[in-house]
């Protein structure tokens, strides 16, 4: 949305985009000349420090100073202070979001059953929430990050680095990687054997049972080609758009509420107040809600991750 105003063309959301120019003078001349010339030196615009780069850096720094101030500073037997604000949130994506996603991977019976006692042998049992517990940092540290990032994004001056695309995919490519290694890893594990293992996975990948026969067999391709398409781009993808779209509209919606009064003429002041108070009101109930929905994107995006890396690590099928 872009609004004429007395200093030329103005863009209210321009504080989505990623600015190259913008703190490249934090540390005074000599910070805007090393940033300068990193970036000059860079090939591309893959590695330059720019502003959604910064806000990643200090959303990372306030989450490993804070998680390890809470875990080894204030490690004591009643949580206090910043623990006792972590850890329900550990707790609570523990108990309601990892452990019921995440199951136990299936015991496999190993041997010669048919052949009297003693020539076979059972795995032992799994401690309930072996594997689910294993990814329970992972998931909090997900969360706390982009909720990090969603809620930095509001502040005045700040830019939100979700409201990228291609930070949101590059999120989403590290949850295809951990469900991708992570469920040919299980597979490998349950069968013993590397290619078994391989072969077992692309085999689970289908809820139909596998076989020779023509009908068969051309249901489980059809089957195999949409499995693989929603494992390798659709979840990803849908994880990646659903975030960046729920941000950018966020933010659009609400820098539209505020700039709209701009489109009254500059000599009917009393319009101009007229317009201008309401969408004052407006932005700050929009706002609000934009905290909101700052946490409840990155809960979805990590409570979806978590579902699909269940499906993967242990098919129920």
């Amino acid at each position: 949305m872009f609004l004429g105003s007395e200093g030329g063309a103005f863009n209210p959301v321009e504080h989505l985009y990623d600015r190259y120019s913008a703190w490249v003078s934090m540390w005074g001349v000599h910070g805007e000349a090393f940033v300068k010339g990193w970036n000059d030196a860079m090939p591309g615009q893959i590695f330059d420090i720019t502003q959604h780069v910064i806000m990643m850096w200090i959303a990372a720094a306030i989450m490993i100073v804070g998680f390890s101030y809470a875990t080894f500073a204030r490690n004591t037997r009643v949580p206090k202070g910043l623990r006792n604000f972590l850890e329900p949130i550990v707790l609570y994506f523990r108990n309601e979001v990892v452990r019921p996603s995440i199951k136990n991977p299936h015991a496999h019976h190993h041997g010669d059953h048919g052949h009297g006692e003693g020539h076979g042998h059972e795995h032992k049992e799994l401690p309930e929430y072996w594997l689910a517990d294993k990814f329970v940092p992972f998931f909090v540290c997900m969360f706390v990050f982009l909720a990090l990032l969603n809620l930095m994004g509001l502040i005045p001056g700040s830019t939100t680095p979700t409201s990228a695309i291609f930070i949101t995919i590059s999120m989403a490519l590290i949850t295809l990687s951990v469900y991708a290694v992570g469920a040919v890893y299980m597979s490998i594990r349950q069968e013993g054997d590397v290619v078994a293992g391989i072969k077992g996975w692309f085999v689970n990948l289908v809820p139909y049972k596998f076989s020779w026969k023509p009908m068969d067999l051309a249901v489980w391709v059809l089957l195999f080609m949409i499995e693989f398409a929603g494992f390798i781009f659709i979840k990803p993808f849908a994880l990646a758009v659903r975030l960046f779209a729920n941000m950018t509209a966020g933010h659009c919606s609400l820098l539209s509420f505020l700039f709209i009064n701009l489109l009254v003429p500059h000599d009917a002041e009393a319009w101009r107040i007229a317009t201008g108070i309401p969408t004052v009101f407006m932005g700050v109930a929009l706002y609000a809600l934009e905290i909101f929905v700052a946490i409840l994107q990155a809960y979805i995006f990590t409570y979806l991750s978590a579902i699909f890396l269940g499906l993967y690590l242990v098919p129920e099928h």
